[in-house]
């Protein structure tokens, strides 16, 4: 698992570069990063992942990864500034300042917390489809297109179940 963050993380920089703001206006979080960029609902077996990046391909960003049935989510995303003791996750009125872990991978390194897939901020993204991410001074968000919708709940529903 640890090496597949750490290539997701070495993706990630430049396709959520764009997609970044530092004053946090709702209008400005967007996932209109590229062509093909969204949430994609992958199952593989005994774990389910939700990635945020371009379609078909390695150029992925916010990964959200779960054991099936272990009621945890791993939260990782690339370091692209000052690294941080802290990873804020906000969605639909709720935050959470959880304690990030700064892994070094084969490139660039990722930021990683552990949250409860039933705590309230990732209840409200399961319900949403939105979630604003930021640490050490960078503030970005994603919002689920319709069609994504039914991948972030199939993520939640599988992370709370046995495989």
């Amino acid at each position: 698992m640890l090496r597949t963050l750490a290539l997701t993380a070495v993706l990630a920089g430049a396709a959520l570069a764009g997609g970044c703001t530092q004053d946090g206006r709702q209008d400005q979080i967007s996932t209109a990063l590229g062509p093909g960029f969204g949430l994609f609902y992958l199952d593989e077996g005994p774990s389910a992942k939700l990635a945020y990046g371009q379609a078909n391909s390695d150029n992925v960003g916010l990964m959200l990864q779960c054991a099936k049935g272990s009621g945890m989510v791993d939260v990782s995303d690339a370091v692209r500034s000052s690294p941080a003791p802290t990873l804020t996750l906000a969605s639909a009125g709720h935050s959470a300042a959880l304690r990030a872990e700064i892994q070094s991978g084969e490139g660039s390194p990722i930021v990683l917390v552990h949250a409860a897939s039933a705590s309230p901020v990732l209840a409200g993204f399961r319900q949403s489809g939105r979630i604003e991410v930021s640490y050490a001074g960078l503030r970005y968000g994603v919002a689920a297109k319709p069609q994504e919708r039914v991948g972030v709940e199939r993520f939640f529903a599988a992370c709370e179940r046995k495989a």
